[in-house]
This record gives C-alpha cells, sequence and structure tokens, in this order.
C-alpha cells in the first residue's frame, strides 16, 4: 500500500513504544497546553474587569453580563462540532485557524470602542478557544504512542484549574497598573508565538476518510433559542419591568428551541442525540449537570464583583479571592478521584451539594472585622475562606458527577461528554443571565449579591432528590467486590 506524504509525515514524528515521547511530540504537546492555559485564562479574567468596564464603556451590568455570557454560549455551541470539524479540515489546521481567530479577536476585544462590538468580539473570541480542546485533544492522540497518550491528555485537566488560578489574580494586577484593556492585548503575542510554532512543529495530519455531516443547522437554532431567551431578559433587566417585548423575544427564544429539538429528531448526524435522553438515568443526569450549572457556575463570575462592591477591595485584591478555592478544587477532586471506588458516586455527589451551600450561605452574611479568639481576621482570608467551602463542595462531586455521566454509555465517551458539558454550561449561561437580571432590581449590588446567595444556597439543595436517580455503579461494583472476595475467604476458611 502507497504511503501518503501526511501519513509519512505522521510517522515520522509518531514516538516509539519502546522510548520515552520524543522531543518534536514534548514541544507541541507545550504548544497546544498554552493555548488550552490561554482560553481558560481568558474564561475567568474577564469578571475581574466588570466593574473597570463599567466605568470605562459608560454601559450597565446587564448589558456587560453578554460580554461572560456570550462567550459561555459560543463555547457550547462550539465544542460538539469541533471534532467533526477537526475531521473535515485537518486538526492541525483547525488548530491554527481557530488560534488565528482566537488572536484576532483579543485584539478587536482590547480595541472595542463599546460593549455591544465588546459582546460580537467575545462571540468570535469564544469559537476559536471552543475548539481548542478537541483539536488539541486530537493533535496529542496524533503524536503520541499508546504508551504515552493517556497521560499526556490527562495532563490536560490541570490546565483549566491553572486558568482559574492565574487568570484572576493576572487580571487584578493588569486591571489595576494597565487598564482593563490590558486583559485582552496579553493574548496577541501569545497568540502569534502559538501560531508560528504551531506551524513549524504540528504534523499535517490525515483527514477522516468519508462525508462527516455538521449540524449547522441545529447548532444555530440552539444558539438563536438561548440568545432570544436571554436578550428578552436583557430587555426585561433594562426595563425593570416586564412589557410585551421582553415576553416576544422570550416566545421567539422558545420556539426557536422547539425547532432544535424537531431538527435534531431528524438529522443523520445531529449536534445531540436526542435517543440518549429517552432514559430516566439520562434524563436525570442532564438535569443535575443543567441545574448544577445554573445554580453553581453561574454565580462565580460575580464573586469578583461582590469583593469590589460589599468589602471595597482593589481589583488585584478581589482576584486573589478566587484562588484558594481553585486549589482546593483541585485537592478535592484529586482525593475524590482516588476513592470512588469506596464511597460510590451519590454520596460524593451530596456532600458536594451540602458544602456547596453551606460556602454560598456563610458568603452572603457580608462579615466584616471579624475577629476570632480576639484576634483580627483580614477581610481577605475570610473571604477566600468562605468562597474555599464551595471549592469543597465543586471538587468533591466532580469527579463523581463526571464518572456518573459516563458510565451511563462507556462505549460512546465523547458523546455522553459532550452531552454533559453542553447541559451544564447551558445552565451556566442562563444562570448568569438570571443573576444580571436580578441585580438590575436591587439599587445597592452589593445587598443584591446578598440576597441571590442565600437565594442559591437554598435552591442548590433541591438538586439532591435528582441524584437518587442517577445509577451508583461505582458502588455496586464495590460491594459485588467485598461479596466475592468474602465468598473467596469462606472457601479457604
Amino acid at each position: 500500500m502507497v504511503e501518503t506524504a501526511a501519513q509519512a509525515d505522521m510517522t515520522r514524528h509518531r514516538p516509539r513504544t519502546s522510548r520515552g515521547p520524543g522531543l518534536r511530540s514534548i514541544f507541541i504537546f507545550i504548544v497546544v497546553a498554552l493555548a488550552l492555559l490561554m482560553s481558560s485564562i481568558d474564561s475567568t479574567i474577564v469578571a475581574v474587569g466588570l466593574p473597570a468596564m463599567v466605568e470605562g464603556l459608560k454601559t450597565n451590568l446587564v448589558w456587560l453580563g453578554w460580554v461572560l455570557t456570550a462567550y459561555q454560549l459560543s463555547q457550547t455551541v462550539v465544542m460538539p462540532m469541533a471534532g467533526k470539524l477537526s475531521d473535515e479540515l485537518g486538526r492541525k489546521w483547525l488548530f491554527l485557524g481557530c488560534v488565528f481567530l482566537f488572536t484576532l479577536s483579543s485584539l478587536l476585544c482590547a480595541l472595542a470602542p463599546n460593549v455591544y462590538l465588546l459582546i460580537l468580539f467575545r462571540v468570535f473570541q469564544a469559537m476559536g478557544g471552543g475548539a481548542f480542546l478537541p483539536s488539541a485533544s486530537g493533535i496529542v492522540s496524533d503524536v503520541f504512542d499508546d504508551r504515552w497518550r493517556p497521560t499526556a491528555i490527562g495532563l490536560f485537566t490541570s490546565v483549566f484549574p491553572l486558568g482559574g488560578i492565574i487568570g484572576p489574580n493576572v487580571g487584578g494586577w493588569m486591571i489595576d497598573h494597565f487598564g482593563w484593556r490590558s486583559i485582552f492585548f496579553v493574548n496577541v503575542p501569545i497568540g502569534v508565538v502559538l501560531l508560528l510554532a504551531g506551524l513549524v512543529l504540528i504534523p499535517r495530519g490525515v483527514r477522516a476518510p468519508g462525508q462527516h455531516r455538521i449540524d449547522f443547522l441545529g447548532a444555530g437554532l440552539f444558539a438563536l433559542g438561548i440568545v432570544g431567551i436571554m436578550y428578552g431578559m436583557t430587555v426585561w433587566g433594562n426595563q425593570v419591568v416586564f412589557s410585551w417585548q421582553v415576553a416576544l423575544w422570550i416566545v421567539l427564544g422558545l420556539l426557536a428551541l422547539v425547532a432544535f429539538v424537531y431538527q435534531e429528531s431528524r438529522a443523520p448526524d445531529p449536534m445531540v442525540e436526542l435517543r440518549l435522553l429517552r432514559e430516566r438515568a439520562f434524563v436525570a443526569v442532564n438535569v443535575y449537570n443543567f441545574l448544577y450549572g445554573a445554580l453553581v457556575f453561574g454565580f462565580f463570575s460575580f464573586i469578583p464583583l461582590y469583593a469590589i462592591d460589599v468589602y471595597h477591595m482593589s481589583e488585584t485584591t478581589a482576584g486573589f479571592i478566587l484562588t484558594p478555592r481553585a486549589i482546593i478544587m483541585v485537592l478535592c477532586s484529586t482525593i475524590s478521584s482516588f476513592v470512588l471506588i469506596r464511597t460510590g458516586y451519590r454520596m460524593p455527589m451530596i456532600a458536594g451539594i451540602l458544602f456547596v451551600s453551606l460556602g454560598l450561605f456563610l458568603t452572603s452574611q457580608g462579615w466584616q472585622h471579624v475577629t476570632l479568639f480576639g484576634h483580627p481576621v483580614s477581610d481577605v482570608v475570610l473571604l477566600s475562606a468562605l468562597v474555599g467551602i464551595t471549592g469543597i463542595g465543586v471538587g468533591i462531586s466532580g469527579p463523581a458527577s463526571n464518572n456518573a455521566a459516563v458510565e451511563l454509555m462507556p462505549e460512546a465517551v465523547a458523546r455522553i461528554i459532550g452531552l454533559r458539558g453542553m447541559f451544564r454550561s447551558t445552565g451556566g449561561v442562563l444562570g448568569t443571565a438570571t443573576i444580571v437580571l436580578l441585580l438590575a432590581h436591587f439599587p445597592n449590588q452589593g445587598h443584591g449579591l446578598e440576597v441571590i446567595l442565600r437565594g442559591l444556597s437554598a435552591l442548590i439543595l433541591l438538586v439532591i432528590p435528582i441524584i437518587f436517580l442517577i445509577p451508583d455503579t461505582a458502588r455496586a461494583r464495590w460491594l459485588k467486590r467485598q461479596q466475592q472476595l468474602a465468598r473467596v475467604r469462606g472457601a479457604g476458611d
């Protein structure tokens, strides 16, 4: 069989199984990991700049909330399609195209003269960043052999928490010293370096044979539905009263989502496989992920705003508040991953909900200048500790909810992860938009955030009954193993 030039290029750079990964493979990993880190940082860095953007762009939080939600929504739509696009275009060219789009959009965000163009450029930025993970995973899968591939892909999971630590801290410092536009300018030189390195290092790869249909119509209807609902909420927030314009946009959004469901039921290669949602376990998992995203992830973007409004902290200090939470999440998720086989999935998920609820409630109290055993406690330390309690909950429950979803259909891991991520991200987008709408009804945003926090701490407890509808396969396997060991010991006696 004749080897194509692309295949020969891939063969030359694929490391042998008897040795460690080659130097070029390591450099390729560094390039794609830096792209993931850049996208992760940009998901968190903007939250610190919200107060400065309100003042700099002469706008309000209702419109500025779109800078967060438009980014999240665009990534939600792009990610399920990115894998298929990599087959159509080739992984190298999809990755480099997305780096170029992300870099150019970052420059445009930095130069945006008003909030409306900033929202538009953030959409383009998210379209580039949303495809990084699927294309990066494909590239790493191509250049590492079977021995090292799982380790390389597994290391990606450490990139996102790093972004959660670097983004708020570096972003706060940059805003204090150079203004909010600097948090977008910083991506430009990094993006240029990644483009040049990727052109030289990443092999062309081999396009998958056959025709790959991409459900652009389904993706468009889904995006239109969510945007219609969100825009209706934005109009509501600006007017502070419910009007016929609000109702019209929300109805249009709901009609678009109905059309999306119809399109997915007839598309040969749908964006979302509806058959996966017909079983009770799949419904329970995805309802859990949607509510978790809406009630938990939606609020964390507002923690820096809460620190600035209520505690009068600087952007640099407000960014630091999220750092202990990110570190705690990494530690707790690592420990939780190792003990899942003993604890099962339900126990960590329930414990995680309880910790999140406790953390949200305590954070909502707005305690300041607290003394402990006669010693004053810094407001920064206190708020970091209280927010860190929610990090314990998210870290404990994360591995359990991930595996509970995957084990419903282990032979379709990619589709299950994509579906789970879509529901959780959609919940986060709508949760963020709802918080922005509610804040519009409070003359004092700090007080409004405290009321919303208390409400979220109660609502998140309503997720617990849904957990009991999700099969606990890990616990069942462990019990079965214990029974087998008991029978072996009994036979030995």
